[in-house]
């Protein structure tokens, strides 16, 4: 119950939030305007009841209801439509704006490698529309009520059995929700079909793709497998649709045979003497109107029942956010590094998975070090990068930060002390002030600043080369933007990690695997030197993952790992020595070299 009141709460908070006036006014036009159509009705009946019997005066009347209602009806539709649009759009804007901020408000990013919860998140951006027009939604539940009190009262007016007819026709708000619900489940039901059409569909296009899709003749099988994928998503949908249709057409067949029943029911009664014209002429005019009645009703149904889903689905995300936004901090983040960084008996498993990729992990990163993590391909390095970064919080012991738990430092402050640069980076399609300026929010504006990050990261050759230099607008999605090559993007990414000039943690995971080795060599030779200036003065230490040993040879410890746990750690000379993992990984490097 209370989580029904508070995504109800949601929903009118929502709409009023962003147009309260606009949406205080726009009730009561349509709210007004519901009730202009029956009531013309009844002043037809009044003006027929008195051209055929002795009140005349009701003729005046029924002109007087019949005009006010084209008045009334046709100045709240002037003002009604620009008001409503002004007030939906007002309502989208503020939910995609809540909609980014919830999402991007969530320190960790457990939401974005989970699978079912991507589906629901996904979910929730394609149906993120229905949030838009709960506006909407809401004005069309208050003129459904409007009108239905309006038509009951006429209907009552007539003969009270009459409100049988509305209790009959209520059978397709039961029909109406039967229908909607198959198609909601059918469309939950096939929601990773429509991921994955996307995504193929996204490759197709990607000019990125498009030299191997015709080197491998991947065309024919791309769009073969977004033909079937889409064919089998519709005949689902389809088959939900056509038995909602059936069940809604059987009922409303029903209620039409009723209605027939009642209105050779008042004829009759008029024959009597017990009924006027009037009252036959009102019934048979009232007819499309008790039909709009029940049909709204059935459509509020279903679109209230919609618009609700979507806002438990979007209470369902911010009560996820809340319960992530590891709120509970007390310690705030070191201004420098005095002992360093100590894993103390480490494990962590993916959410959703029992197999732990990292189990007792027990390490310490001295500060002002540069410390190379080895292995082979899920030994568990990136993950340890990422519980260092806090994107994920430890399922088994603790990362202490000179003794404080890591968990108890705001996530935001310990980002600000940090950067990082990953294998997986981002093609930040900005110009390239931007793109690597956002590495320091605070200073990307500053042109000394951003040619130091280009520096360090061997990148001022990239800038060098391209037409406006770094007012260049990057990605060919830009009628004027301009492709670079990966090994460019790449340099891009780490001149925008080395924009914060001394963080207390530099993460780089294989920050330049699209670099060649020499290349790679020479740039962790530039940074090393600059690296140790850096540490002297706050303490900042470096965690390197790379597969290349003429790199990590560079670093005061290394770590070898495998099968989530820690086997060697030491320098590179004694680990050689030793003849263990190490030495035999980089005798294999160093053969291949040769």
């Amino acid at each position: 119950m209370d989580r029904t009141v508070r995504i109800l709460r949601l929903w009118l908070g929502t709409a009023f939030r962003a147009a309260p006036v606009l949406m205080g006014l726009l009730c009561l036009l349509v709210a007004v305007q519901s009730v202009t159509s029956p009531m013309q009705t009844y002043g037809v009946k009044l003006l027929v009841d008195g051209l055929t019997g002795t009140e005349t005066s009701a003729i005046g009347w029924g002109i007087g209801v019949i005009v006010a209602g084209f008045a009334v009806s046709f100045v709240s539709m002037v003002l009604t439509d620009p008001m409503r649009d002004t007030a939906q759009e007002r309502v989208a804007r503020q939910v995609h704006a809540d909609l980014l901020d919830v999402t991007t408000g969530v320190p960790g990013i457990m939401h974005h490698e989970r699978s079912d919860f991507a589906d629901r998140l996904e979910l929730i951006r394609e149906r993120s529309w229905r949030l838009g027009v709960g506006a909407e939604i809401l004005l069309f539940a208050v003129a459904t009520l409007a009108n239905t009190a309006t038509v009951l009262t006429l209907l009552a007016s007539v003969h009270p059995l009459l409100l049988v007819l509305p209790l009959l026709g209520s059978a397709r708000i039961w029909s109406a929700y039967v229908s909607g619900r198959m198609e909601q489940e059918a469309w939950e039901e096939t929601m990773q079909q429509e991921r994955l059409t996307d995504r193929l569909a996204d490759i197709a296009k990607d000019p990125r793709s498009g030299l191997e899709l015709r080197v491998f003749g991947l065309n024919s099988v791309l769009v073969d497998r977004i033909i079937k994928l889409q064919n089998d998503r519709y005949r689902v949908l389809f088959g939900a649709t056509k038995r909602g249709g059936l069940i809604d057409g059987t009922v409303r067949l029903g209620f039409a045979a009723a209605y027939i029943a009642a209105v050779i029911w008042v004829v009759w009664r008029a024959r009597q003497g017990q009924a006027s014209a009037g009252d036959v002429v009102l019934l048979l005019l009232i007819a499309p109107q008790i039909d709009q009645m029940t049909g709204g009703i059935a459509q509020n149904v279903y679109w209230v029942g919609e618009v609700i889903r979507s806002f438990a689905r979007y209470d369902w995300l911010r009560e996820y956010a809340k319960e992530h936004a590891w709120a509970e901090t007390s310690a705030p983040a070191p201004k420098r590094l005095t002992s360093g960084i100590v894993l103390r008996d480490v494990g962590f498993a993916y959410p959703g998975s029992d197999k732990p990729v990292l189990s007792h992990v027990n390490l310490s990163l001295p500060a002002g070090s540069t410390v190379a993590l080895v292995g082979e391909n899920g030994a568990g390095k990136t993950t340890l990068v990422k519980l260092l970064a806090r994107l994920y919080d430890p399922t088994e012991g603790a990362v202490l930060v000179d003794g404080v738990d890591l968990r108890a430092i705001p996530p935001g402050e310990w980002r600000q002390r940090m950067s990082a640069s990953f294998q997986d980076f981002t093609k930040f399609e900005f110009t390239v002030r931007e793109s690597v300026g956002i590495g320091d929010l605070a200073r990307m504006d500053d042109e000394e600043t951003v040619g130091t990050a280009l520096r360090r990261g061997g990148a001022v050759g990239v800038v060098r080369d391209l037409p406006n230099g770094l007012d260049t607008q990057l990605g060919k999605r830009f009628s004027e933007g301009v492709e670079v090559s990966g090994g460019q993007w790449q340099r891009l990414a780490l001149a925008r990690a080395f924009m914060r000039d001394e963080p207390l943690l530099l993460l780089l995971d294989e920050p330049t695997a699209a670099l060649d080795p020499a290349a790679e060599h020479a740039l962790f030779e530039q940074f090393a030197a600059a690296a140790k200036v850096a540490a002297a003065r706050t303490g900042g230490l470096t965690v390197l993952v790379s597969h290349r040993f003429s790199t990590v040879r560079m670093a005061d410890l290394i770590v070898v790992m495998e099968d989530g746990q820690i086997t060697e750690t030491g320098a590179h000379e004694d680990l050689v020595g030793s003849g263990g993992r190490y030495a035999e990984l980089f005798e294999l490097q160093a053969r291949a070299y040769r």
